[in-house]
């Protein structure tokens, strides 16, 4: 990105302070809002992509996210082992990197202030939750800071902007998202170029390239090419099943434009009733008002000239690519769009003080180059206080929302909690935790089994209730208890309990995954005196 310095004439007078206290301000919103995650365990698809790093699966070979879900893992395993907090003190870090890379490129064209109101939203909108909760899906942060990082590069001359093909890859096997990026490039490019009164600088690309340029070339034949892999090779269907990935253009396409704008809109404590991924009909409102406000915004030349235009294609650009999934509509998808949205608010806020010759001075500044400086050496105390009232408003309501979402509870008497991310990872965690206070020998064939949960009901036909379901999901089918028990012979869950010998263990578990080891003989004599209780 470009330097956070003003690049400008009227604005180098400023100096660093104004955006040495907007980074401060973003990542401590950042982190009051997402800190929560820094205490969850591994959930769900973390167990094969731990397994993969550890040799218990084959690695990923081909491009569906290599990067996110082979590479990364590898680079976590060799620095933090199987330490839940490093792999989502990573993630965070990750998130932080994306929120000041956006206040970086707005800071190109638009005062401290307004990008850091922009910026902020970024960093707190609670739709971040599962990204920041899931270590899976660290595919949304790591491929939109190397999409960050590919706009930066593509602005540089010589060779060092070709180190935007390498990253624009990365980013591509990160998440595939991203893939209408070369798209936008040259608009990108004209808005980050310096608008000093030489035009430009030393080191960046004049503007007047754009779609000559043959790196913006390349760079679309990465994502065909990544876009025929997948059509050719149904890489899709073939991965996650074809009733998840099934495009959906009539209904569906609607519904999940809606519902994702719905998102994007309605992130307010007061307002958000529930957090599912699923098509919500309950945000169609909040969706439609926010299209047509966005419509309505390019009316106006001053919100234009901001680049109010160019923010919603980046917001459709990362969308586009996931809305035909009729049944797999996600909060973590909007992580990418949602650059596009705090680029909006920055736009609707950032303006030249009214009266006085140097705001005239201002007003004929953006008239000249499409550049707001800021005026003296805060931008104006009523700007920053605006400005900072709203990032704290909404790293506010971000943290009371982001923990209304991860204490929620479902209903039952074993503690769990609605969010399925973070209930599977309870789970996980007591499970572990009570296996390795247990000690599993080496060669052990352990079949899990809950009289409790069984004990719940289920099916007529005697097949898993929703609670035994649930441990066994969170487990991932035992691959949890083989990662962090190579040694372990097989991992089985049954709905029926019988007399088995060595080398056979049973792992009697409760609905929030608490269990106790016992062999046969133990558990045959519990047993006779009666059955077990909670």
């Amino acid at each position: 990105m470009q330097s956070m310095r003003p690049t400008s004439g009227s604005t180098a007078r400023l100096g660093a302070r104004p955006d040495w206290l907007a980074v401060v301000v973003i990542a401590a919103a950042g982190v009051a809002v997402f800190r929560g995650a820094l205490a969850q365990f591994f959930s769900a698809d973390d167990f094969p992509a731990l397994a993969r790093a550890a040799g218990l699966l084959p690695r990923l070979t081909a491009p569906w996210r290599l990067a996110s879900g082979q590479l990364y893992f590898d680079l976590l395993r060799v620095l933090g082992g199987l330490d839940p907090h490093v792999y989502h003190l990573a993630g965070l870090l990750l998130h932080l990197a994306c929120a000041l890379s956006l206040y970086a490129l707005l800071r190109a064209r638009l005062s401290a202030r307004a990008a850091l109101a922009g910026a902020t939203l970024f960093a707190t909108h609670p739709a971040h939750f599962t990204t920041l909760y899931w270590v899976s899906a660290v595919g949304g942060p790591l491929s939109l800071l190397l999409v960050f990082a590919t706009i930066a590069a593509a602005g540089r001359r010589g060779f060092a902007r070709w180190l935007a093909v390498p990253l624009f890859a990365l980013a591509l096997l990160a998440r595939e998202s991203v893939a209408l990026l070369p798209l936008l490039l040259p608009a990108l490019g004209r808005w980050g170029a310096p608008s000093g009164p030489a035009g430009g600088e030393a080191g960046s690309v004049p503007p007047a390239r754009g779609w000559r340029d043959p790196l913006v070339a390349v760079l679309a034949l990465l994502s065909a090419g990544l876009i025929a892999h997948f059509a050719l090779t149904d890489a899709l269907g073939s991965r996650a099943g074809a009733t998840a990935y099934a495009p959906g253009f009539g209904r569906d396409l609607g519904a999940n434009l809606l519902t994702y704008l719905g998102w994007s809109a309605n992130f307010f404590l007061p307002t958000v009733a529930r957090f599912h991924d699923a098509a919500d009909p309950l945000v169609y409102g909040w969706g439609a008002g926010l299209l047509a406000l966005w419509l309505a915004g390019l009316a106006l030349s001053g919100l234009r000239r901001r680049g109010w235009g160019l923010a919603g294609a980046l917001y459709a650009a990362f969308l586009l690519p996931v809305l035909p999934l009729g049944h797999h509509t996600y909060h973590y998808y909007l992580y990418a769009p949602l650059a596009g949205a705090g680029w909006c608010v920055a736009a609707a806020l950032d303006r030249a003080p009214p009266g006085g010759g140097r705001a005239r001075r201002a007003r004929a500044s953006l008239g000249r180059t499409g550049s707001v400086p800021d005026l003296g050496p805060g931008g104006g105390l009523l700007g920053w206080a605006v400005s900072l009232t709203v990032a704290a408003l909404l790293a506010l309501n971000g943290a009371l929302l982001v923990r209304k979402i991860e204490t929620r509870p479902f209903p039952g008497p074993w503690g769990l909690r609605s969010d399925v991310t973070v209930d599977r990872g309870s789970i996980a965690r007591n499970a572990i935790h009570a296996l390795s206070e247990a000690g599993v020998p080496d060669g052990a064939r352990l079949l899990f089994w809950s009289p409790i949960a069984r004990a719940a009901g289920g099916p007529a036909d005697g097949g898993e209730n929703y609670l035994e379901r649930n441990v066994r999901t969170a487990l991932f089918d035992g691959l949890a208890v083989r990662v962090f028990f190579p040694g372990v012979d097989s991992v089985r869950f049954v709905t029926a309990y019988r007399s088995l010998p060595a080398p056979y263990r049973w792992a009697v578990y409760r609905p929030d995954g608490r269990l106790r080891l016992a062999a046969s003989a133990e558990l045959d004599s519990v047993l006779r005196a009666g059955p077990p209780s909670n």
